[in-house]
């Protein structure tokens, strides 16, 4: 009888759990379709997109923050030249669209993007910092993460330096603050998220277009970057 019940038993637990897995794969997928996803993650991608983008490391030595973005290049527009003007004092990491067309296909929203080196990585560093931009026609920028203070300080800084900001709710869009983030792998699993309106990232350029961006930069872009910096010093 004893036996019967612990059988019983067993088979119950691995419906319960298949269940589970089911429930939490249809979730996935539906969060994956909300977001326009081509791919549900980087093994997907890298199977159907076998050139067209591109995979930038930069180790600085006592750094504990990474600085990054999964959607640089062309996908989002403006953030790659953001993460690169913290190279020297920071590690940053970027994962880069190069297509000519159809870049969009290369977005992995950040809950399921994992692309093997990005994860190595932020699991070495304490913080993590990502920039990511949206559609909107107003300069503005969303500022989330599981780090509220630090979230809060930027705030405070990029207002101080006349843009337009404002923290976003932890259960908000953009909040950034889901478990499965890839900004929350690092140690501590501390991170800011910094959402930054079409608007606002074209504002940073005198040209957006991605060949001329680097060297069109205008005063507000170092003058973000610097609100930003300003910031991090006491953090990282």
């Amino acid at each position: 009888m004893k036996k019967k019940v612990f059988i019983f038993l067993v088979i119950a637990a691995v419906m319960i759990n298949g269940v589970y897995r089911w429930a939490e794969k249809t979730a996935r997928e539906e969060y994956q379709l909300q977001a326009g996803d081509r791919y549900a993650n980087f093994k997907e991608l890298q199977k159907h997109e076998k050139n067209g983008y591109n995979i930038e490391y930069h180790e600085e030595a006592g750094s504990d923050c990474l600085i990054f973005s999964p959607h640089g290049g062309r996908i989002e527009g403006g953030v790659s030249e953001l993460v690169r003007a913290f190279n020297d004092d920071y590690s940053t990491y970027l994962f880069e669209g190069k297509k000519d067309k159809n870049n969009s296909d290369l977005h992995i929203t950040s809950t399921n993007f994992d692309e093997p080196l990005a994860l190595q990585k932020i699991k070495e560093h304490h913080y993590t910092i990502a920039f990511h931009g949206y559609s909107g026609d107003r300069p503005h920028t969303l500022v989330g993460g599981t780090d509220r203070q630090l979230a809060k300080a930027i705030v405070r800084s990029l207002k101080k330096s006349d843009f337009s900001a404002e923290l976003v709710k932890v259960n908000g869009r953009f909040a950034g603050t889901a478990e499965e983030n890839i900004n929350n792998e690092s140690q501590t699993g501390m991170s800011v998220q910094l959402e930054i309106s079409t608007a606002q990232r074209k504002a940073f350029f005198e040209d957006f277009d991605y060949k001329d961006r680097e060297e069109t930069k205008t005063r507000k872009f170092y003058r973000y970057v610097k609100a930003v910096r300003k910031v991090l010093e006491d953090k990282c």
